[in-house]
């Protein structure tokens, strides 16, 4: 019996759910009391709803739609819990636990696309300079012109993002790319410095390169 009850906590410590939150989506074949008993019992701790801190979301049948807009609302912050079907899960209360491990730590992993330049696309308006007292980004493949132009307005840009940085300037190139759905290294650039600050949502306003020389030649 002992040695059974060692075997058991041992079983127990591989599980992928040790220390980790799932959310249950949708109706699914199994009754929910029976998937949560199952999940508690491999050290799940099951929430009834979405957020940041989530490892797991299980999506059965009928997700709502609303449920279904709040993971892509996470996802465009940069935050992606484990998607599972019921046929993972079964996989899982099998025993096959490795190929769903993830990390206890919750990493953001912010993709950029389209929508979060057209989200935040920077307006000029009719201002003589809407960017005075703003801070710039300004991409290594921009126009190396662009410093002295900005400089010439009292505008001030560098080459690197922080939490003071407010309008990331990307090239006409990089915005062709998230045209395409595509990334660069600029892009990606961008990426790693907003995982890496503490804001919880991707607030920067974009604008292009083409779009600020417009501007500049008024």
């Amino acid at each position: 019996m002992q040695y059974e009850l060692f075997c058991d906590a041992d079983f127990r410590q591989e599980s992928p759910f040790i220390q980790r939150s799932v959310c249950l989506l949708g109706t699914f074949r199994t009754s929910s009391r029976t998937l949560y008993k199952k999940l508690q019992e491999l050290g799940a701790d099951v929430k009834q709803g979405l957020s940041r801190s989530l490892h797991y979301a299980v999506l059965g049948k009928n997700v709502p739609a609303d449920a279904q807009e709040h993971l892509q609302q996470l996802a465009y912050h940069g935050y992606r819990p484990r998607v599972l079907s019921e046929d993972d899960l079964e996989d899982i209360f099998a025993g096959h636990y490795s190929p769903y491990v993830v990390s206890a730590q919750i990493v953001k992993d912010l993709r950029l696309t389209l929508q979060h330049y057209l989200d935040g696309r920077f307006c000029y308006g009719d201002s003589m300079n809407p960017l005075y007292v703003k801070e710039l980004y300004l991409a290594p493949d921009v126009s190396g012109d662009l410093y002295q132009m900005l400089g010439n307005r009292g505008v001030y840009a560098n080459t690197y993002i922080d939490n003071t940085t407010d309008v990331l300037v990307i090239s006409d190139n990089s915005f062709r790319h998230l045209q395409e759905g595509k990334t660069d290294e600029y892009l990606a650039y961008i990426e790693r410095q907003y995982n890496q600050i503490r804001s919880q949502t991707f607030r920067f306003t974009m604008t292009t390169e083409g779009e600020l020389l417009a501007w500049l030649n008024r």
